[in-house]
């Protein structure tokens, strides 16, 4: 499995951020308000970033020994942790243009604050996504394996 790639978030963040221009100014010449999501959107973040996070102290705990984890749920919990990262980049790339707008267009305003906060909650998603894959990284392979098949004396052939 390929770790998570900065680059292919920024990439994410700008894919949301056009994305998220191109419904803003349609939803401007529609004369409707700004697409920001609801506070309630948190509560669904939140919710992945706490079961994200607690898969991967499980997988951390299995890895150091503590408690047993099948391998298949550790991968499992890998692509998670990298899924809510993606998310959480193209969350705060949504956001960022109605951020800009709202900043020029009506200053202080709770819309602004929820693009603020909601924003953060894509970065924070991102930020959790890339602790997890950190948690889920499997210890070095014993080095008295060896490739020829010699693991307790006996020679196979």
């Amino acid at each position: 499995m390929t770790r998570l790639k900065v680059l292919s978030l920024v990439w994410c963040t700008l894919l949301g951020a056009v994305l998220g221009w191109i419904a803003l100014r349609l939803f401007v010449a529609a004369g409707r308000p700004t697409p920001v999501l609801d506070y309630t959107a948190l509560y669904s973040l939140g919710a992945v970033c706490a079961v994200v996070l607690f898969l991967g102290i499980r997988v951390k705990r299995s890895t150091l020994g503590k408690a047993h984890f099948d391998a298949i749920a550790a991968a499992r919990t890998l692509v998670l942790a990298q899924a809510a990262a993606y998310a959480g980049a193209l969350i705060t790339g949504w956001h960022l243009p109605a951020l800009v707008n709202l900043w020029v267009n009506a200053g202080a305003s709770p819309s602004l604050t929820r693009a603020i906060v909601l924003a953060g909650a894509g970065l924070f998603m991102v930020v959790i996504g890339y602790i997890v894959q950190h948690l889920c990284k499997l210890p070095p392979e014993d080095p008295e394996d060896t490739a020829d098949g010699i693991a307790d004396g006996t020679v196979t052939e």
